[in-house]
């Protein structure tokens, strides 16, 4: 959803509320990480699992696809712009995974690396919170209510913050994360069955309060705030399995797309690149027009969509051609660099600790 939301083309599919709402899902995204996180994570680090070897694991998992896009953007970026002023500072604090942490006035190289940098800090705060405090839910409570108050009264763009006050609507989401796992494990009738029909009849009403919530509300307004509130219900209650629904979403195609998923993430802005840049081409040299300004500013900026005719039925092919070409080159760099950079940093981290346990014997 988040990479139909960022292809900009004009078409039926990006005109439609849900995909104008779209970038509300990467906080569906921070939610699902914080109780991903606290499940497999939160007992480990209070047995001795340890902080370092915790944020090493974590650093292996997203920082070669990360690094990958960042220098497949800096020729694109060049090649569009010259060589631009910030581009030492765009690449130090790419490299540092510093440039969602507030620090930067601009999103650059791989834009949506912002959150990427924002949630390998929200791994910070959670060992650190999780050591000192335990499984105590109170300090979740604080970050998710300080989260929501920053975005509501202080951030200009309300959630769709990224390198401003990015970092605090990671938090907010991954603190609600943590927040479900805990109430789940504390409150066993939240795991009891109520019955396949029942189960099924109250996951597909939580489908339908999502749609209609995503395609009514404004998203960059001030109700858009309480999405993660939403997403957080959403999750607790699919993380039950007792229904239809949460059982189709074990099928084949969406457990790809589910592995895929960081992939998709990561390159969804190289497939929007390259296609603008074949645009520009092909307007060149053949005289016909593949942008239209979209009329409704977004942040004081009016977006260029990609326009093949001005038809919104051949948008709505590329739109979709444009999504399958990110499936496939993501399907290619989880096999060669997402998953190798994952298992190479699991066996150094597993042969570290043979290594120290051998000493200490």
């Amino acid at each position: 959803m988040v990479a139909l939301f960022h292809f900009n083309v004009f078409s039926h599919i990006q005109f439609t509320q849900i995909v104008l709402n779209a970038y509300l899902f990467v906080d569906f995204f921070f939610v699902l990480s914080g109780f991903v996180i606290a499940a497999n994570y939160q007992t480990r680090l209070l047995q001795g699992f340890g902080i370092s070897r915790f944020l090493f694991l974590r650093f292996g998992r997203i920082y070669p696809l990360h690094i990958l896009t960042m220098l497949l953007f800096i020729p694109i970026d060049i090649a569009k712009d010259g060589f631009p002023g910030n581009l030492p500072r765009a690449v130090t604090t790419n490299v540092l995974l510093f440039h969602g942490a507030g620090i930067n006035d601009g999103l650059w190289l791989n834009f949506p690396s912002w959150s990427i940098s924002a949630e390998f800090f929200a791994y910070l705060a959670f060992a650190l919170i999780t050591i000192e405090l335990g499984k105590r839910i109170f300090p979740w409570a604080i970050l998710a209510l300080f989260g929501f108050a920053t975005l509501l009264f202080f951030s200009p763009h309300r959630m769709d913050s990224t390198y401003d006050y990015g970092l605090i609507r990671c938090l907010y989401g991954f603190a609600l994360g943590v927040i479900c796992f805990r109430v789940r494990e504390c409150c066993a009738w939240l795991r009891v069955p109520l019955g396949t029909a029942a189960d099924t009849t109250i996951e597909g009403m939580a489908v339908v309060v999502l749609c209609v919530c995503l395609s009514t509300v404004d998203g960059h307004g001030y109700f858009a705030v309480a999405t993660p509130l939403l997403f957080a219900g959403l999750v607790l209650l699919f993380a039950r399995e007792q229904g239809h629904i949460s059982g189709a979403l074990k099928i084949r195609p969406l457990l790809l797309i589910g592995t895929l998923s960081y992939s998709i993430y990561m390159v969804h802005a190289l497939v929007r690149a390259l296609g603008r840049a074949l645009a520009i081409i092909l307007q060149k040299t053949t005289g016909m027009s593949f942008f239209v300004d979209y009329p409704v500013a977004v942040n004081d900026e009016v977006p260029h969509l990609l326009s093949i005719e001005r038809s919104l039925w051949l948008g709505d092919l590329l739109h979709i051609s444009m999504l399958f070409a990110t499936i496939a080159l993501a399907m290619l760099t989880y096999r060669y660099v997402e998953e190798p950079g994952r298992l190479w940093s699991r066996s150094y981290a597993s042969q570290r600790r043979l290594q120290q346990s051998a000493a200490e014997a």
